[in-house]
């Protein structure tokens, strides 16, 4: 039985994040009858990614930003836990945080909205495409060279909004976060990931919580969805490797096949999407932080090692609509 009298969720205040939170409560309820409703409460907590919403996000410091209050106010004691957008999160961890528990991946893939055009092939050329994440927009100039790909910020929500004013012809964002909002009417395509492959992490909410804390530890691992564990495994060494941040266009997934055995694939771009390096591997669950490593030193050899820090450097000269 849980004995702390309440228990306190850290998270950010958009639409999409407090959708997460609830949902995590909803798990945490649902898989420990003992724990109480009114025990849990949920506390905003507000990122410089949320304060700075037009600068660019790469040259203040990337991913981090989402994520760098609340886990001050988790070492601080102040919140026991912390949900966050896995893919939001870097992969050079805190030593005294963990990441305690994943819930079961949501579709990973990456949608196309439109109102003028019913799928991505059909745009005209010259059309405006906006997208949150140089990954999308390298993988896009690779697609389609003759359309105008520009980088954007905000929530779904402002995305959505500045679509149908026609400021952009169309967007790409992550599908899970329209799905969980109730937005999936909008989409227009949602594209296969053999044309698009996914950031690591897409699709995927994760708990945080501190290394020292273990009945907190014990609590999440009720709700911690294993299979999501392993692909998690594997995506993240992988982007740990290739030094993956929000200013590197790189993206990897992996799934669990038939025959019980884990299947990465992934990419590294050129930000103009003119040159790309692929690998993939398959192999056991329990390899699957080696199999990552691997991927990642297969693509790192094809590209070159100072293939990235060019690419980063590119990345930070992107102005953030």
């Amino acid at each position: 039985m849980f004995s702390k009298e309440k228990f306190i969720i850290g998270s950010r205040g958009s639409r999409l994040s407090l959708a997460q939170a609830e949902h995590f409560k909803d798990e945490l309820l649902l898989a420990n009858p003992n724990l109480r409703a009114e025990q849990i409460e949920l506390k905003v907590i507000k990122t410089s990614g949320d304060k700075f919403k037009t600068e660019n996000l790469a040259s203040m410091g990337g991913k981090g930003l989402f994520v760098k209050e609340i886990e001050e106010e988790l070492i601080n004691k102040n919140i026991d836990c912390a949900v966050h957008s896995l893919k939001d999160v870097p992969t050079f961890g805190v030593p005294s945080l963990m990441l305690a528990a994943f819930l079961k991946r949501k579709d990973e893939r990456d949608a196309f909205i439109s109102p003028v055009a019913k799928s991505f092939n059909q745009l005209k050329p010259g059309s405006t495409v906006g997208t949150s994440s140089v990954r999308r927009i390298a993988q896009l100039k690779k697609l389609r060279s003759d359309l105008n790909i520009v980088s954007m910020r905000g929530n779904i929500d402002s995305r959505i909004e500045k679509v149908k004013e026609g400021i952009y012809d169309s967007i790409v964002l992550a599908y899970a976060g329209i799905k969980r909002l109730g937005f999936h009417n909008y989409v227009s395509e949602i594209f296969d990931k053999d044309k698009m492959l996914p950031a690591a992490g897409q699709g995927i909410v994760t708990i945080q919580c501190r290394v020292d804390d273990f009945n907190t530890i014990k609590l999440l691992d009720s709700i911690n969805d294993k299979e999501t564990e392993i692909i998690v495994d594997a995506e993240r060494s992988f982007l740990h490797r290739v030094n993956g941040a929000c200013d590197t266009p790189v993206a990897a997934n992996a799934i669990i096949n038939e025959d019980n055995e884990i299947f990465l694939q992934a990419e590294l771009l050129s930000l103009d999407g003119s040159k790309v390096f692929r690998a993939h591997k398959t192999g056991l669950i329990e390899k699957a932080v080696s199999i990552g490593l691997d991927v990642a030193e297969e693509i790192l050899d094809k590209a070159g090692h100072d293939f990235i820090v060019s690419e980063t450097k590119l990345a930070h000269t992107i102005h953030k609509t």
